[in-house]
């Protein structure tokens, strides 16, 4: 604790002197401090939690912006520092005692000029593993000891193997000689983010406005505007996200200049246009990078975009639980049955779905491009483990599969993320697939609502909850649609949560009874269990990499999640804007980027609203 309150008196002495010696700019006799690059990143995004950000895309590249990591990806999947500036390995087989202990950078800090600390990973992490907590990246941590036991409440969060022997250095000790390599290429993934315990514990919108939130990446939240006041639309042209130049972000406490590690002053997302009118913007040069290229218009830039795979399946999750309304007013577990699952799935034109969308390819499998075979990206598991299913419909295939069964006497919904043009297309076109099967079938494009509770101690506007993430979270849905994403470059984040252990649901704490709880579909099988932990125990990367493709091939088989479509990466970006890097997650990375002239678009900003400082 004192090492952090010197490092925020620091703080302050460090921002007077940068304020008052930056080399800033005037115009009409304000400061300006750097380019404000105007910039469209996708959908509209209401929850800004790293351990909740993995359904969507939107929210995850935001997310990616906002939060570092303990260690990153580069573009070749390789293994950088982040937080972490170095780390030591200690065995002691004689006692069969293995850790790793994790050296944090000592020019980290929150945008409040706080240090990021040991106590905030550890916080972070077991929050995932805390059995209230849903969290399918709860498997990424189970090799620390009694991980798994504390996910599954049969022990004590505070037993797990996490310590922290200073303010920057942070012992974790493990179940077992590990793979130290696949554990560090875990702790890439933006799921496992320091967080900070006095920010996420005051109230449960923390990470919705930027004056409860307070970020590590190298850009904090400074404003949120949805166009409106309370429940009263009052200018949605003027809507806008901006992200702006974490001041401390990799500093050291003598850097002259206050951007030293990060160059714009500010990036400016429009949450006012659609997605034709930002196309427009670009080709006025009133935009200078757009991430989700309008569906209407995606034709056009087939040849031009910078394209690349992303580490998601768009897939539609069934909830076997889910009671289904029949004509004669009774209901019934209809996605129980594994014949109607298979039957669902083959109705679908994954390939017309995937030319629809211009940037995806028809998911044929689970695990997407990306994910690595079994150590880097020089070979990849789905290359290796090719098609599973087809790329085409089966119509034949799938009414046999009803046979006995009468589709027309079953209702019920695909729920989508109405804010995403993406996902309601796709939904609209799985849809038609299923009532063409004679299902009644409704799209349920659900939108956030405001929230008007005032946060505890907080008079804080314009809170939004998302209601997409709130059922899907809860599992109160009938089928949704969700991007299922690699929490790492490992197979086995995206199968191991198809298994009871693995699944990172939340217990029911109330009970005296602690057993695992299935995946958020309801899906629960001995069997796919089995694998998935041969694979977890398994120390060979090959013959492990082997039993995974023998557990997609299985889960492909009973069909709990259907896959849709890869998905894919496509963006534009100005030639006036250079230096804007990605990740292998991908991840935008501004940090560096240049505008050219950047001094001429300052004017073209929309209007700002109230600044709120960060609590």
């Amino acid at each position: 604790m004192t090492k952090r309150i010197t490092a925020l008196i620091l703080a302050l002495i460090i921002t007077a002197a940068c304020l008052a010696g930056c080399h800033d700019r005037k115009i009409d006799g304000e400061n300006v401090k750097g380019a404000e690059i105007a910039i469209s990143l996708g959908g509209t995004v209401y929850e800004l939690d790293p351990a909740l950000c993995l359904n969507n895309d939107s929210a995850l590249q935001i997310c990616g912006l906002l939060y570092d990591t303990l260690f990153v990806l580069d573009s070749d999947g390789k293994v950088k520092e982040g937080i972490v500036s170095d780390y030591t390995i200690v065995k002691n087989e004689k006692n069969n005692e293995y850790s790793m202990e994790l050296q944090l950078r000592d020019k980290n800090f929150w945008s409040d000029g706080i240090y990021v600390c040991a106590e905030d990973v550890i916080f972070a992490w077991k929050r995932i593993l805390d059995p209230s907590f849903n969290s399918d990246a709860a498997c990424l941590l189970f090799d620390i000891k009694n991980a798994s036991e504390a996910k599954q409440g049969d022990c004590s969060i505070d037993d797990v193997g996490l310590f922290a022997v200073d303010e920057l250095l942070l012992r974790v000790t493990f179940t077992g000689d590990i793979d130290y390599d696949r554990f560090i290429r875990n702790l890439t993934s933006v799921a496992l983010a320091p967080l900070r315990e006095d920010i996420v514990t005051r109230n449960a919108d923390w990470s919705k406005k930027p004056a409860t939130t307070v970020c590590s990446g190298p850009f904090m939240l400074r404003r949120i505007n949805y166009g409106f006041d309370g429940s009263n639309l009052v200018d949605a042209s003027y809507a806008s996200l901006v992200l702006e130049r974490n001041p401390f972000y990799r500093r050291s406490n003598d850097a002259k200049y206050i951007d030293t590690s990060v160059t714009p002053y500010r990036l400016i997302i429009d949450l006012s246009a659609t997605g034709e009118e930002q196309l427009e913007r670009f080709a006025r040069g009133e935009c200078f990078f757009i991430n989700d290229i309008a569906l209407s218009a995606r034709a056009n830039y087939k040849d031009t975009a910078v394209v690349s795979d992303l580490l998601s399946t768009n897939s539609v999750f069934l909830n076997e639980d889910a009671d289904i309304a029949k004509k004669d007013g009774t209901t019934e577990k209809l996605f129980a049955d594994k014949n109607v699952r298979l039957a669902l799935s083959k109705a679908i034109d994954r390939q017309a779905v995937a030319d629809a969308l211009v940037f995806a390819r028809p998911a044929t499998a689970l695990v997407p491009y990306g994910v690595f075979e079994t150590d880097s990206a020089k070979s990849l598991f789905r290359s290796v483990g090719g098609d599973i299913i087809a790329a085409g419909a089966d119509l034949s295939a799938a009414k046999s599969l009803l046979s006995g069964i009468d589709p027309s006497a079953y209702t019920f919904s695909l729920m989508v993320k109405g804010t995403d043009e993406t996902h309601v297309k796709i939904g609209e076109l799985i849809v038609a697939a299923w009532t063409g099967l004679g299902f009644n079938v409704t799209l349920n494009a659900v939108m956030p609502y405001i929230n008007d509770e005032k946060l505890s101690g907080e008079d804080v506007k314009d809170i939004y909850d998302d209601t997409f993430d709130e059922r899907y979270y809860a599992n109160r849905y009938e089928a949704a649609l969700a991007d299922l994403q690699a929490y790492s470059p490992d197979a086995f984040t995206v199968l191991a949560p198809f298994a009871a252990r693995f699944s990172g649901q939340g217990q029911d704490m109330t009970s005296s009874e602690y057993i695992d709880v299935p995946h958020k579909t309801g899906f629960a099988d001995e069997a796919y269990d089995a694998v998935i932990e041969q694979a977890y125990a398994e120390k060979d990367p090959a013959a492990r990499a082997t039993l995974l493709h023998s557990a997609e091939t299985s889960l492909l088989e009973a069909m709990p999640v259907i896959p849709v479509v890869f998905n894919q990466d496509a963006y534009l970006i100005s030639s006036d804007l250079s230096k804007v890097g990605i990740s292998y997650y991908g991840f935008k990375i501004f940090t560096k980027a240049v505008q050219k002239n950047w001094i001429d678009y300052i004017e073209t900003l929309p209007p700002k609203e109230e600044d709120s400082e960060p609590a």
